[in-house]
């Protein structure tokens, strides 16, 4: 693309031509480059390239086809990874409730073995009376006593 000095100095040559009474070579103001010629001056390379207004629609359809390939590949990530998330959600739901399992299998057989009249017995009627069940009851002090154990 031609300097702003070198389109002033022709227009300004142009005009003086005509004041002359000389007709003019027609030259365009705009000298077109060749589709296959860099997009940037080699003096100012440095300048990041700007995108020209006659990009073909070709590249248009090419990189909106690109766009939408990488989109796609954005969402399936996206959906792999929500897939994910919910399959170790699952995995520790269902390892609590085997947890939970375990412990309701043991607090019955802590329940059996409780003699009612010891202090033991006496101590957890006490405390079992903000519960909806002894089993309740019995789950929550044996998961405290593992709990302290650890």
């Amino acid at each position: 693309m031609e300097s702003m000095d070198d389109l002033l100095a022709q227009l300004k040559a142009e005009y003086e031509q005509k004041d002359a009474g000389v007709q003019p070579k027609q030259q365009p103001l705009f000298q077109e480059q060749p589709v296959n010629s860099p997009l940037t001056d080699p003096a100012t390379s440095e300048s990041p390239a700007k995108i020209p207004d006659w990009v073909s629609t070709a590249e248009d359809r090419e990189l909106a086809e690109m766009r939408t390939e990488f989109d796609k590949k954005d969402q399936e990530e996206v959906l792999k990874q929500q897939q994910e998330l919910e399959a170790e959600q699952k995995r520790v739901q269902q390892q609590k409730q085997r947890e939970r399992e375990a412990l309701n299998q043991q607090a019955t057989e802590w329940l059996k073995g409780l003699t009612p009249n010891s202090a033991e017995g006496l101590w957890f009627e006490e405390f079992s009376d903000s519960y909806p069940s002894k089993l309740e009851a019995a789950i929550d002090y044996l998961q405290a006593l593992k709990e302290t154990r650890s």
